[in-house]
C-alpha cells in the first residue's frame, strides 16, 4: 500500500554503541582511564558498524582525560602534603627531643 501524502516509510535509526555508553558512564563515576580506553574503542566500533553514540565517545574521552588530570594533580598534592607534613614532625622531634616515630619524649 503506498502513502497517498508521498512521504517515505519509517526508517528506525540504528542503536546506540554499548561501548559509547559505558565509557561515559565509566569515565564519569568510576574510573576516568577506563572511560578514555572504552571511548576510544568506541570511535572505532561506530566507524565501522555505523552505529550511533560517536558523540559520547568523544565526551567520555575528553572527560576522562580532563578527570584523569585533576586525579593525578590531587594525588601529587596528597604526596607532597604527607612529605611535608613528615618533614615537619621529624623537625619537631629533633628540636624537642624524642623520635618522630615513637610518640613520646622518652624513645619509649
Amino acid at each position: 500500500m503506498t502513502d497517498p501524502y508521498g512521504m517515505p516509510p519509517y526508517r528506525p535509526q540504528p542503536p546506540y554503541n554499548t561501548y559509547a555508553i559505558l565509557a561515559l558512564i565509566l569515565a564519569l563515576m568510576v574510573f576516568p582511564p577506563l572511560g578514555i580506553y572504552f571511548g576510544a574503542e568506541a570511535k572505532k566500533q561506530i566507524a565501522v558498524s555505523g552505529e550511533r553514540g560517536i558523540e559520547m565517545a568523544q565526551v567520555a574521552i575528553i572527560v576522562g582525560w580532563v578527570l584523569t588530570g585533576i586525579m593525578l594533580l590531587t594525588f601529587l598534592f596528597f604526596c607532597a602534603f604527607a612529605g611535608l607534613n613528615a618533614a615537619f614532625f621529624a623537625t619537631f622531634a629533633a628540636v624537642f627531643g624524642g623520635t618522630a616515630t615513637s610518640g613520646t619524649p622518652d624513645g619509649f
